[in-house]
């Protein structure tokens, strides 16, 4: 990978870094939102549910302190015992009492505090039947039903009786319609699709906002806080059993009768903020990925601009190093020996003076096609061949004994492109040879391995060490270039005083 496909990378890392954690950030922040959103939910909803768990405790102690004393009275002088009601009205009042009513055993009516048609019985209510089967003094609390004197829908708060040998003697009985519970319940504003329950222990719904008729065959058995195994307070999330809207529920049982306040709130409603609040954030994650995109397609533009200067000035080095500069060494050369030859041989001195003009105007049209643009065409196998023979320089010039093996099957599969790739880097190795090598023989090789081609150039000299890296630095540094167009690889091997070997790689057609 080379230096503009690292740039473009490292810009493509960090900006995926940068994104990673501003959207890690939001992600925790949008966490965070909804996690106080609901806590503070459900420490509200906790805090009302003990408040209220607290104020129905202390009413149905009410209820049932005036119900012990009513009771008292009647069993002691039951002749007095409406004006014992009527002592007691404006606390009954208070507590929303619409009716007290007392029974005998069988359940026939032997006081009402309503007027009533005739004799009534309710031995076929459940609350009559609990406490005759219990034969226990406990305080029961029956669901809402239909009253046969107040024909309205309340709950019946009842105690036995018991004669003198603690035998069941009938009830006491005082009336709460639930429309007088929920008015207490709906003092409290919950937001909508908020509700406020008051449940028995056994699950059955005896009030709730928005009335219990349809909570009327519902049961909230299998809840927390139904049961006794159930702990004292807490929370859940859970649809409710009688519209089925999604809530967060606190609920807090009475301290001292088996009744549970059961507070829920919408859980569209409680995450209303926080849906706000993730949308802004979300807003804002966008519009900074957006700008950080932004920043990263421009950096990469500039690092393609770079990029693309930086290889156009390598093509500019290879072409005028690779080919012109190369061949004006050449050139030199022939000239100098031609200088040296004046005077021994001066037929053999022009001919070499021929060449040199020759060859210096071949340099002037590769200089006249680098500047128009102009590309060379294919190369046929006896351009190729003339090609390397300008390449390789003659011994008597004071060049090392080249020996040249070229496979010219292989030449005539290479493209153009191929072929002008290959001549550069082969004149750059035998130029890198005759500077510096100080060899006597050298050898170049162009064959063909499977599917590759492979062009090696070797010598008997000095050795890549003896060299210095400051002379063949820019030259290896153009053969791996080279190689790198070819989409190949370049290997250099060379110790002091055992000649060097230059070998490069390439794909070619087979």
């Amino acid at each position: 990978m080379g230096t503009s496909g690292r740039l473009r990378l490292e810009i493509l890392a960090g900006c995926a870094i940068l994104l990673l954690g501003l959207w890690a950030g939001i992600a925790l922040l949008v966490a965070q939102a909804h996690r106080q959103v609901v806590d503070s939910a459900v420490a509200n909803g906790r805090n009302l549910a003990r408040s209220l768990a607290e104020y129905q405790d202390s009413s149905v102690r009410a209820i049932d302190l005036s119900l012990q004393q009513l009771r008292e009275h009647w069993q002691r002088d039951p002749a007095t015992f409406g004006a014992a009601v009527g002592r007691q009205e404006d606390h009954l009042s208070k507590e929303r009492v619409i009716q007290v009513a007392v029974t005998d055993r069988e359940g026939w009516t032997l006081y009402s505090r309503l007027p009533q048609p005739g004799p009534l019985n309710f031995a076929d209510r459940g609350y009559f039947q609990v406490q005759k089967s219990r034969n226990t003094d406990e305080l029961h609390i029956s669901e809402p039903v239909l009253g046969r004197i107040t024909r309205q829908w309340a709950i019946q708060v009842t105690r036995p009786l018991f004669d003198a040998g603690k035998r069941f003697a009938g009830i006491i009985v005082v009336a709460v319609p639930p429309p007088a519970l929920e008015l207490v319940l709906q003092d409290i504003q919950l937001g909508e699709h908020g509700v406020i329950v008051l449940a028995r222990g056994d699950g059955k719904i005896l009030a709730r906002t928005g009335g219990v008729e349809r909570a009327s065959e519902v049961t909230l058995a299998g809840w927390p806080g139904v049961g006794e195994d159930s702990p004292p307070g807490g929370d859940f999330r859970a649809p409710g059993r009688v519209d089925g809207i999604d809530r967060f529920f606190a609920y807090r049982k009475l301290n001292s009768y088996p009744l549970t306040i059961f507070l829920g709130q919408g859980v569209e409603t409680v995450l209303a903020p926080y849906y706000r609040d993730r949308n802004v954030l979300l807003g804002a994650g966008v519009l900074g990925t957006i700008l950080l995109l932004a920043v990263a397609a421009l950096l990469l533009a500039r690092a393609r601009e770079r990029a693309r200067f930086v290889e156009e000035r390598e093509r500019v080095m290879l072409e005028l190093h690779d080919s012109s500069i190369q061949s004006i060494y050449a050139i030199g050369l022939t000239l100098e020996s031609s200088r040296r030859m004046l005077e021994k041989s001066p037929a053999q001195a022009a001919q070499a003076l021929a060449d040199a003009g020759a060859n210096l105007n071949l340099v002037i049209q590769d200089l006249r096609a680098f500047i128009t643009g102009e590309r060379h065409g294919a190369y046929s196998e006896q351009e190729f061949m003339a090609e390397i023979g300008r390449i390789v320089p003659p011994a008597d010039q004071g060049a090392p004994r080249f020996s040249v093996d070229v496979d010219r099957a292989l030449v005539a599969d290479l493209t153009p492109r191929q072929a002008e790739h290959v001549l550069r880097i082969a004149r750059e190795a035998v130029s890198n040879i005759v500077r510096h090598a100080k060899a006597r023989n050298a050898r170049l090789v162009l064959q063909r391995r499977g599917d590759r081609g492979r062009l090696e150039v070797s010598d008997d000299g000095v050795g890549l060490t003896a060299r210095g890296e400051e002379r063949l630095g820019l030259g290896l540094h153009h053969i791996e270039a080279r190689a790198r167009k070819l989409r190949g690889s370049a290997s250099f091997q060379g110790l002091p005083a055992q000649g060097t070997r230059v070998a490069v790689e390439f794909p070619c057609r087979s």
